[in-house]
């Protein structure tokens, strides 16, 4: 938080209002994961998984989400490891969706035109795809990645 304090006119204050009530609204889904986590995990709705390798079978899920992960850490994380997990979350879901495609200090993503190019190279659905939500200034947009490899499903 000290962080998003230290960077406030990087954010939209309109959806969350202040960086104290962001505060809440974080520790409020943390303290509800981590209530929910024993339970979840004996239930088998937490598995251990981590990209760019995932445990999961070929077109186990309709939809796959990756939310401030993927381009946010651009310095963190190569356009390997972005083209690399983006194929594999087209691998085990038909349709990928990353949002935002900004990484930290509210910049597009150093990765994005290159990682959008070398999947279209390959065959995959690319698309930029305006959202109604923006939180950080400018992130207003999702990639949607399809692997066109089985037209059918």
């Amino acid at each position: 938080m000290e962080q998003v304090r230290k960077n406030e006119h990087e954010f939209t204050w309109t959806t969350i209002r202040s960086v104290a009530e962001l505060g809440r609204l974080r520790m409020g889904a943390m303290e509800e994961f981590l209530s929910d986590y024993p339970r979840g995990l004996q239930q088998g709705r937490y598995v251990d998984g981590e990209l760019p390798v995932l445990p999961f079978a070929d077109g186990q899920f309709d939809l796959a989400l990756c939310s401030h992960l993927l381009f946010l850490y651009s310095e963190q994380l190569s356009e390997d490891f972005h083209v690399a997990s983006l194929r594999e979350l087209s691998r085990v879901a038909r349709e990928v969706r990353v949002f935002p495609l900004l990484e930290l200090g509210a910049r597009t993503s150093r990765h994005l035109h290159a990682v959008i190019a070398r999947l279209a190279a390959e065959g995959y659905s690319v698309a930029i795809i305006p959202v109604p939500y923006e939180f950080q200034c400018g992130g207003n947009e999702m990639i949607r990645v399809r692997n066109n490899r089985d037209r059918s499903r």
